[in-house]
């Protein structure tokens, strides 16, 4: 019975410490450059998806709050530069 309970005890506190949100690093000028309309499209609900998941993701074992808000920044950046460029390169959705 203690056995069991260390091991899971250890178990969730490896979950815990391997839940980590991803973070969307910035685009750089060059690589907004280089995308597409097709791409820039599939990068923004890629990233809208993320988004979502972060906000409605309450789970018992996870990130805790700071990672979580530094990731949806991060994405809500990289967000922002995609719709510019989409902007820029008069691009169409839907």
């Amino acid at each position: 019975m203690r056995k069991l309970l260390f091991m899971l005890v250890g178990t969730g506190a490896l979950l815990a410490a391997c839940a980590k949100p991803p973070v969307a690093p910035p685009l750089t000028e060059s690589q907004l450059q280089a995308l597409n309309c097709k791409q820039i499209g599939r990068e923004t609900d890629k990233l809208n998806l993320q988004v979502n998941q972060l906000r409605g993701n309450d789970a018992l074992f996870g990130p805790d709050e700071r990672d979580k808000q530094a990731a949806i920044s991060a994405a809500e950046f990289r967000l922002q530069q995609l719709r510019t460029q989409s902007v820029r390169k008069l691009c169409v959705f839907g």
